[in-house]
């Protein structure tokens, strides 16, 4: 009784630690396949249900993300009757490229953004603070601008460089395997 006490403890560690590290590529999978962001919060919320109530069945040492791409590919059909309403609706072979495409694309994906992250770090705190308020949920250049004491146009200008400054640096990682 004592030891599948603890086997089921550590089942629920492993199952938090995984869910925990890659929520993010499992969200962006599903936002890839569905019409709004809403939507696939909701729809990230019913895969994670159902990862809980399956995870006796995934096999320890396979690959998380594919296993939990599958369920979240599942609901994302099971839901499609609910966007059959909805003024955007993709032809099921639509979803089924786009969801083996966003299978693919994981691991580079996942590349871009920990090397965004990096080149985020290394930006004057002035000019990181720009960017993250620009791309906040409504927020804006004008917001951008008031908030770091600049003109509108000159937030515009300093947004235009620091773009293209995050570009090749996060270019420049993937090209040197992330040496910095």
């Amino acid at each position: 009784m004592e030891n599948n006490l603890h086997d089921e403890t550590e089942n629920r560690k492993r199952l938090l630690a995984l869910m925990t590290r890659h929520q993010r590529q499992i969200f962006a999978y599903i936002y890839a396949l569905v019409p709004n962001r809403y939507d696939a919060e909701d729809l990230l919320q019913e895969t994670c249900v159902v990862i809980c109530e399956k995870f006796h069945e995934f096999e320890a040492g396979t690959d998380f993300v594919a296993w939990a791409s599958q369920i979240a590919y599942w609901r994302v059909r099971y839901a499609r009757q609910k966007f059959a309403r909805s003024k955007v609706i993709f032809d099921q072979d639509i979803v089924d490229a786009i969801a083996q495409t966003a299978g693919s694309m994981a691991t580079e994906l996942d590349d871009r953004h920990v090397a965004l992250s990096d080149c985020l770090h290394r930006l004057p705190a002035r000019d990181r603070e720009l960017l993250l308020v620009r791309y906040e949920p409504d927020g804006g250049v004008e917001e951008a601008a008031r908030r770091s004491g600049r003109t509108v146009q000159t937030a515009y200008k300093a947004l235009a460089r620091l773009r293209k400054l995050l570009l090749d640096c996060v270019s420049t990682r993937l090209a040197t395997g992330g040496a910095t």
